[in-house]
């Protein structure tokens, strides 16, 4: 579903011409609208630069003339994921497929609440950019000398290539890094997952666990936290990162405390991650999809319909995802195990999380 984000206020809209129309057709952008969003700070980053922003009204006003070119009359607002993919195609013809057209059209699809657009352009940003962190990674461990011996003539893959053509790249990535330096050392750099965030974003969680009696409370807690903020992207109609939440989602996690929280087990706390696309993942019956729609990787879960196995040892960038959390909230380094992953054959991706020793006396009240 998407909607018009004009404001019914009557504030004016940016009208311009499409200088890439040679007939000049009239395109409008609801800058002041978008700028508005931008301030609030709720669905994008906050202090963007005016310079930012100029660059992403630049980048929509030229994605409005292509609709209108593509189908006279439509907007930004009608747009769907084949539109984005045109787009994007276009784009890394003329060698312009880069992080901030990426950022610009996602951040003003979401100011839409176009949730088809939205969903397109995280997909074909996500892969790439993964791809890109995990070679800093490399080089950050490893030195730049080292790192150029490890990866040799490797190069992450544009912005913008699309998802079936991710799972060969990043093959060859881990072929590269597993040769080099073995699957210990492979894991030690995929553990550092470019999706987690640093430690100040989980001030919440680290706040939770300090007033709790135990890990136990902690954990019934976060998941009392977690089923509330899925109610509130239900409620709003809005992604929760790249899907929609519905009411079987919402009861199917209330059901199960190991999905955005965990549930301890001795000195261990177990999680569960909530699937991908669990919309479909409920709905699927067959195993080989309903494994597809779990998966969360951008580099490989297209190899899973495909039929082609990837190194066991990718899942650990989602293993370094699930504990950067508990790391942030308990204040010490903590050990993880994959125990379960769509990537392996599964149908849902488990991890077994160790309490550090000087936390094991507040396991339980």
């Amino acid at each position: 579903m998407t909607r018009s984000c004009r404001n019914p206020e009557g504030s004016t809209l940016y009208c311009g011409p499409d200088s890439s129309s040679a007939r000049g057709r009239l395109i409008i952008v609801d800058e002041k609208g978008f700028r508005r969003f931008v301030r609030e700070g709720k669905r994008v980053a906050k202090g963007l630069t005016e310079e930012t922003i100029k660059s992403h009204v630049r980048t929509v006003k030229e994605f409005e003339g292509f609709l209108s070119r593509r189908s006279p009359g439509r907007r930004f607002e009608d747009a769907r994921a084949n539109d984005v993919k045109a787009f994007v195609r276009k784009l890394s013809k003329e060698g312009r497929c880069t992080f901030d057209n990426f950022i610009g059209l996602l951040r003003y699809s979401r100011f839409l609440n176009n949730v088809d657009a939205e969903q397109a352009l995280i997909v074909l940003w996500d892969g790439p950019s993964v791809l890109s962190e995990m070679c800093k990674n490399v080089e950050q461990k490893y030195g730049k000398e080292r790192s150029a011996e490890i990866l040799g003539a490797y190069r992450p893959p544009p912005v913008g290539m699309p998802p079936k053509r991710m799972p060969k790249s990043t093959s060859d990535f881990l072929s590269r890094l597993e040769s080099a330096v073995g699957g210990e050392g492979a894991r030690q750099v995929l553990i550092k997952s470019p999706h987690a965030s640093p430690p100040s974003a989980y001030a919440d969680r680290k706040k939770a666990f300090r007033e709790a009696k135990s890990v136990d409370e902690f954990l019934r807690t976060l998941h009392e936290s977690y089923i509330e903020e899925l109610r509130g992207y239900m409620e709003q109609g809005t992604l929760y990162f790249n899907q929609p939440i519905n009411k079987d989602v919402l009861d199917w996690v209330k059901a199960n405390q190991e999905i955005g929280a965990g549930v301890r087990k001795g000195n261990e706390i177990y999680c569960t991650k909530v699937p991908y696309m669990a919309i479909e993942y409920l709905r699927e019956k067959d195993r080989t999809m309903k494994r597809y729609y779990c998966c969360h990787c951008p580099l490989a879960r297209e190899s899973i319909p495909a039929g082609k196995e990837m190194s066991r040892n990718l899942c650990y960038c989602s293993a370094g995802y699930e504990k950067a959390p508990f790391e942030a909230a308990f204040g010490k380094p903590v050990k993880i195990r994959v125990l379960k992953a769509a990537l392996w054959g599964d149908t849902l991706c488990r991890f077994a999380i160790e309490i550090p020793e000087g936390l094991k006396k507040r396991l339980s009240a």
